[in-house]
């Protein structure tokens, strides 16, 4: 697989939006003031909020709002502002930019690296999170560890994008290929299941939780055979 990561395809145009932006949270989110949102970002989040409502499972609330702020796990689902909280790449500290231009590949331009950041931050984890959101939307109470909660989010934006845009999980394979080649953080003797739920949210690095989710990946993309949108999101009722 090339080295480099090829830029991120553009959002499907032509959608029609079903839900509206949320605009008034009951607080105000820990990052503050937040610049101007993005025009690409909303249409990613809506978009799947759409692609889930096709099949039923829609939220008795409007959309959450995106609060675009530096996140050390490049992006968040805020469960007492109900905001989703993502960085932009002018935002981001020159080690994580270091950090994508190094998953870009050798001699990476600063398009490669940013573009490398945009499937992570706003193509996997912007849907990851927005999921965990439709869950906290349905007050569901599943019984499940971190890591069996993570996995199963993930499973549904894999899904998602297996379905709407399939360059994006052949990005991300390609990150994941590269995290590969970095030593495991997971203690002899531990399995990663273990490891996730005690560093979960906790990491010291975004290296370390980008390798962490690629980890979540690599063992949904074992799963055979590939569940449809409909059959991930069914497994959270």
């Amino acid at each position: 697989m090339a080295n480099t990561i090829e830029s991120i395809r553009g959002a499907a145009t032509g959608i029609t939006f079903l839900l509206a932006a949320f605009t008034a949270p009951a607080q105000k989110s820990k990052h503050t003031p937040p610049p101007p949102v993005p025009n690409a970002y909303i249409p990613v989040r809506d978009h799947f909020i759409d692609r889930i409502a096709q099949d039923g499972f829609y939220c008795r609330l409007p959309a959450p709002a995106i609060v675009v702020a530096d996140t050390p796990l490049y992006g968040e689902w805020e469960k007492n502002t109900d905001n989703l909280v993502t960085p932009d790449w002018t935002q981001l500290k020159p080690g994580d930019k270091a950090l994508f231009t190094q998953l870009a590949g050798p001699a990476a331009t600063d398009a490669q690296a940013h573009a490398v950041f945009e499937t992570e931050a706003h193509r996997w984890i912007l849907i990851v999170q927005t999921v965990h959101w439709w869950e906290g939307c349905k007050q569901l109470t599943l019984k499940l560890t971190p890591y069996q909660a993570e996995l199963q989010a993930a499973r549904v934006a894999l899904a998602y994008w297996r379905e709407t845009d399939p360059a994006v999980v052949q990005q991300l394979v390609a990150i994941g290929d590269t995290l590969a080649k970095e030593p495991s953080p997971v203690p002899a003797g531990q399995d990663f299941p273990t490891y996730f739920n005690q560093h979960y949210q906790t990491t010291a690095s975004g290296k370390e939780y980008l390798w962490i989710q690629s980890q979540v990946l690599k063992e949904l993309m074992a799963e055979d055979p590939e569940p449809a949108v409909v059959q991930t999101m069914n497994q959270l009722k």
